[in-house]
Parts: C-alpha cells; sequence; structure tokens
C-alpha cells in the first residue's frame, strides 16, 4: 500500500481525486489532504507519505514553492502534480524538481489510475532505496530512527541467519564485518552481502523460533558455487533495533564454528565466549625448530602434511587450524631466510594463504593450495615428468570447460572425466592458468556471459542459466565483482544497444526460491 498526500485548494476536485483513488487505485491510499504549499508541507513531515499530489496555483505558497521544499528537505517523496493550466513552463518546472508526472485537470478515473500505476516502480525503487538507506545507517552507525524505521519494517519482531559459502573472507578483503554493500529485499524479507560476495546475512519478519523456510531460504543462496555452506541461525526473535548486536552474535559464531569441508546449521542465542586452548603438543613445535635447524626439510614438510590431517580428522574449525598451519609456514619461511638461502616475501604469502582457505571446499583442495605455498619455501626439488602435465592435455580441459558452461561442474567431477587426482588437476590450473579451479571457471563464465550480452537480444535471466547460473541475483552480483558493472549498465553500454531488464516483470521482484521448488 503506497501511502499519498493531496494538496489541492477547490473542494470539487479533491473531492474527485479522493473517489477515483479509493475506488479504482487499491494499492493507493490517501492519508491527508491540504489547501495549500504550507499545509502539504506540514502533512508530508508529519505523515512520510510515498507520493504528493499536488495543484499548482493555491493561495500561499504555491505547488511548485512546495516541490523545491520537499526536494530538498524530504527527497524520498516523490511528487506528481494535478493543474487545470496547459502551460510549458510548469510542467519543465515539475519535472527540473523532481516531479513523475503532470495531470490535467479535469482528471478522468482512468488517467489517474494509469497513472498512478505507472508510477508504482518509481515508488517501489525509491521504497527499496530508503529502506537500504535506513539498514545500512543501522548496521554501520548504530543509527536507528523510530518512525522512519516502523514504515518500512513494520513488523514488531525479526528473526535473522548468516550463510557463508566455503571458508571465512580473505582478512586483506578490506571489508569490515557489518560493511554491507550489497542488498535485496522483498516485503520484510532483507539479503545483505558485504564481506564478499559469499556470505549473506538475512533477515525477516517471522515467529519464533526461526521457521524452516527461513533455513531452506538460506541454505538456497550462493548454491550455484562448489563447496560447502556454513549456516547461523539466531533462535529469538528482536526488535529490529537490537539488529547490529543480533548481527556481530551471528558473525562471531560463524568465525568461531566454521570448518572446511563441514556443513553446518547453528542455532545461537548467546554470544559464546571463545575457547582457546592449543590443539598440539609443545613437542611438535620442538621438533619442527630442530628439522629446520638441520636442514632436514622432508622432515618439516611431513610435519606440515601431519598437521593438514590431524585438523580435518580433528574437525578443527578454521580459525585454529589456519593459526596451527601458518605457524608452521612462519618458522618455515624465517627458517629459510635466516639461512640467507631463499628470500621470501611475507606478503605474497599471506594473500595465497587467505585464497586456500577462503575458496578452498574440502582439505584436499586446501592440501593442494597449501603445499604450492610449501613449495615456494622449501628448496626446488626434481619433480617427475609426466605426459599428462603438457599444454596440449591441459586445452583438453579447458575445451570441456568451455564447452559445457550451462552445466553444474565440479572438481570432483572434473578429476573423474580426465582420470587424474583432485590434487594434481588444482596443480594444473595453478601452473597454466595462474589461478584456482573456481576462479578460472568463474572467470570463463562471466567472459561467455559477457559475449552473449554484447548481441543486446538475451535476456541477463537467460543469460545466466546459458553460463551455469541458476540464480539470477547472484550472477548479477558476480558479473559485476569481475567486470565493475551490472549486467544491465553492460548492456546498455555495448555500442548502444537495447536495454534489457533485469527481470521479465515490470517490477524487478526476486521471487521467494522455496516457491519454485
Amino acid at each position: 500500500m503506497y501511502r499519498v498526500i493531496l494538496v489541492e485548494d477547490e473542494p470539487a476536485a479533491a473531492e474527485n481525486v479522493y473517489d477515483i483513488i479509493r475506488i479504482y487505485c487499491p494499492q493507493f491510499e490517501l492519508v491527508a489532504s491540504g489547501e495549500n504549499g504550507e499545509e502539504g508541507l506540514n502533512l508530508a513531515r508529519t505523515h512520510h507519505p510515498d507520493l504528493l499530489l499536488t495543484d499548482i496555483r493555491m493561495p500561499g505558497m504555491n505547488g511548485l514553492e512546495l516541490m523545491i521544499r520537499l526536494h530538498e528537505e524530504l527527497p524520498d517523496i516523490k511528487t506528481m502534480i494535478l493543474s487545470g493550466y496547459q502551460d510549458f513552463e510548469y510542467a519543465r518546472t515539475a519535472l527540473q524538481h523532481g516531479a513523475i508526472d503532470y495531470l490535467l485537470k479535469p482528471i478522468s478515473p482512468a488517467t489517474l489510475k494509469e497513472t498512478l500505476n505507472r508510477a508504482i516502480p518509481v515508488l517501489e525503487s525509491s521504497r527499496e532505496n530508503k529502506a537500504i538507506s535506513l539498514i545500512r545507517e543501522l548496521l554501520n552507525k548504530g543509527t536507528y530512527d523510530p518512525p522512519e524505521c516502523k514504515k518500512y519494517f513494520p513488523a514488531p519482531l525479526y528473526t535473522a541467519g548468516i550463510c557463508r559459502k566455503n571458508g571465512l573472507p580473505k582478512r586483506f578483503s578490506g571489508f569490515k564485518p557489518l560493511t554491507l554493500s550489497a542488498f535485496r529485499i522483498l516485503g520484510d524479507t532483507v539479503d545483505m552481502y558485504g564481506r564478499d560476495e559469499m556470505e549473506c546475512l538475512h533477515i525477516e519478519a517471522a515467529g519464533l523460533p526461526p521457521s524452516k523456510e527461513l533455513v531452506q531460504k538460506i541454505s538456497w543462496l550462493n548454491r550455484d558455487t562448489p563447496g560447502y555452506s556454513t549456516s547461523i541461525f539466531y533462535e529469538k526473535a528482536f526488535p529490529l533495533q537490537e539488529l547490529p548486536v543480533i548481527a556481530g552474535i551471528l558473525y562471531d559464531t560463524l568465525n568461531r564454528e566454521l570448518c572446511i569441508g563441514k556443513p553446518k546449521i547453528i542455532f545461537t542465542s548467546t554470544e559464546e565466549p571463545r575457547k582457546r586452548s592449543k590443539f598440539f603438543s609443545s613437542n611438535r613445535d620442538n621438533s619442527l625448530i630442530y628439522y629446520l635447524k638441520e636442514k632436514r626439510f622432508d622432515k618439516a614438510r611431513a610435519i606440515f602434511l601431519e598437521t593438514i590431517d590431524a585438523c580435518e580428522k580433528a574437525e578443527l574449525p578454521q580459525f585454529l587450524a589456519e593459526e596451527e598451519l601458518r605457524f608452521i609456514l612462519e618458522e618455515i619461511r624465517i627458517s629459510r631466510e635466516y639461512s640467507e638461502e631463499k628470500r621470501v616475501q611475507k606478503e605474497p604469502i599471506e594473500f595465497l594463504l587467505d585464497d586456500a582457505f577462503c575458496y578452498a571446499t574440502n582439505y584436499e583442495d586446501l592440501k593442494e593450495s597449501l603445499l604450492y605455498i610449501l613449495d615456494k619455501l622449501l628448496p626446488e626439488e626434481e619433480q617427475p615428468i609426466n605426459k599428462i602435465d603438457t599444454p596440449e592435455f591441459f586445452s583438453l580441459i579447458e575445451g570441456y570447460l568451455k564447452s559445457h558452461l550451462a552445466k553444474t561442474i565440479s572438481l570432483q567431477q572434473l578429476c573423474i572425466r580426465f582420470g587424474i587426482s583432485q590434487t594434481y588437476m588444482s596443480r594444473l590450473f595453478r601452473k597454466y592458468k595462474g589461478q584456482s579451479f573456481i576462479d578460472y571457471l568463474t572467470y570463463i563464465r562471466i567472459e561467455k556471459a559477457k559475449e552473449i550480452l554484447s548481441d543486446g537480444t538475451t535476456l541477463i535471466k537467460d543469460t545466466a542459466a546459458m553460463t551455469g547460473f541458476t540464480d539470477q541475483f547472484y550472477f548479477s552480483r558476480v558479473f559485476k565483482s569481475l567486470t565493475g558493472q551490472s549486467p544491465s549498465d553492460f548492456i546498455s553500454g555495448a555500442g548502444g544497444l537495447r536495454r534489457w531488464p533485469v527481470s521479465p516483470p515490470s517490477r524487478p521482484r526476486l521471487t521467494d526460491p522455496s516457491s519454485s521448488r
């Protein structure tokens, strides 16, 4: 329901507009009316409507002056002119100050109904932008404006959950935990992305405890990406103003509980203190230091591999496993630099570690990436020559991927297809493309999407499906993260091609994933 204020000094004209809205425009509600600009401005301040309909020529403050004041003071309120004067200057001035339409009196029911319906996408976009702004201010600054928040988020209580696909975000990503940059809103449901595209904070108006539907929605997120998901739910309903605290608890629980390769669904209601105890004995650390001092790098490698296996067997949370494995790599790095046999820049190693833990879908992936780092630290050894480690063989892998982009492709499936291990396959991608399998697959999918979109004849949702993305919104986020443009912006800039809508309906709203299953 869109709230409307009418400013009209002619009683008959005001009554006519009121009757048309009441009878023919069920999506609109006339909440107040005034007879001049001063009354209209005060009513706007009190009621915060979505739309203000105003005449131009009125005693005191006229309609154009009212629009200018609204544009300066309450820019979220959209305006529409109702006038008996067919004057170009009036219309131009009104449009310059944000009027979304200019109607001539007398106004027929069909004309007003058509005009208001045509305004719905504009009003919806404005409402969504305002709701996003309120949530952003609440999460980032703790700012809570009760009247405004109640208007856009009227439910008394909310539930929340966070879903993370694969490992924790990279520590060098530059994002703060609650600096959320991408949103989608459907009624009282909000999905927020920010630390990176692999994580979503979800809130919705709901009862207690969190519904199965909420669990399904959270689990549905990022389903196009291979790997595992960790979902954390706050099991108590809460008022919206408590969202920053609840979000902090969810993030802390996620950071504490996520385990590489292990899908989890966890319900929490309080922030439990992080219990930290050393998992491995000091004998391991002493042995490592001894072997490094004696330059017995084969033993140091063995300790590293044993530690990886022990972390997996114990299902150690990522933050603990990462701490243990970073310790070993750091000791090796320091030992190699101290001996002046091999200079190693610390910063590149840190970035490689970030990638390894963030993108690993299981411990096999993680082990492959960490061994790649270890090889950069330890003395080079002669590697056996294998006939499949050739550009020609890797080109067959590339060709297979490019010809099957519309299908779901996992590293495991690719390995079965070509008869090699996941570790070896991952090394081939690192060697010939300088990136992981997932990163390369995403890259070629987006490159194919750019090629398809450039012709200007294919819908964005169809392009997503043709390149292996079943969720249009997720496709758009990945596309923008790699190209710097949304798909619609890319289309509009591709040689002046016709701009398709983001989705077929005139009102670009995302459907509930549970309803399509």
